[in-house]
């Protein structure tokens, strides 16, 4: 195994330990796919959204350098193929094969022409949503829409949009409601944001960011 997919692996362990304590209190930090079968709306982009049967997510159960598995929402398990013509993407950031790993949760877009040929597959980054309750230096404290706080830590390299302009740091105040995708911080316990966006129009039940690096200003919503 290599230096990337045992990072990957790490980051894998992080949010299902995160994901598992959050379950455990009732709290709703998402981590956008858990685990969407083919015919889930939310995962597609933004603008387009693709007909029904074009795209695909789960849980990775075996990649490989020519196919991935995914467990899907429903149990089942469906095999992808991966050709030369793939790209591969997390967040807003591409990423190359190597970096999939086991237990990753994944979007996947497919070929118009194959359904069972992935055309991009989308590594999806945990997820925050819910209203600002306090801005200290570099900790934004949010309230879920179950009640619960939850920390989001930002540094220079985050971005921020509103209304699908750019932002600041300073346009976060008390009372906006935000959505914060990024990856899970060393504590088990915030988020360590990589793109913040305002007045976020993604929340449970709405639009997640779509396939690939350019996708969508909405982070996924999806439950863990």
């Amino acid at each position: 195994m290599n230096t990337k997919q045992k990072n990957a692996m790490k980051r894998v362990a992080a949010t299902t330990a995160l994901g598992v304590g959050l379950v455990a209190g009732g709290a709703n930090i998402a981590s956008a796919t858990s685990t969407h079968s083919a015919h889930d709306a939310t995962s597609a982009p933004s603008t387009a959204p693709p007909a029904m049967g074009d795209v695909a997510g789960g849980a990775v159960t075996a990649v490989s350098a020519t196919s991935i598995t995914v467990k899907e929402l429903d149990g089942t398990t469906a095999t992808y193929a991966i050709t030369s013509a793939t790209t591969f993407s997390e967040g807003r950031s591409a990423i190359t094969a190597s970096q999939l790993a086991v237990g990753q949760h994944v979007g996947i877009q497919l070929s118009s022409s194959s359904s069972t040929t992935a055309t991009n597959i989308d590594v999806q980054l945990p997820v925050l949503f819910g209203t600002v309750a306090s801005v200290s230096g570099d900790t934004i404290t949010i309230n879920d829409p179950e009640g619960f706080s939850r920390a989001i830590l930002v540094d220079t390299s985050t971005t921020y949009t509103t209304s699908g302009a750019s932002a600041t740091l300073a346009d976060v105040t008390v009372g906006s409601v935000i959505s914060a995708q990024g990856t899970v911080d060393a504590n088990l316990t915030s988020l360590d944001a990589s793109s913040v966006v305002i007045g976020a129009a993604a929340g449970p039940g709405l639009p997640g960011p779509g396939f690939g690096p350019d996708a969508g200003q909405g982070p996924g919503p999806m439950q863990q």
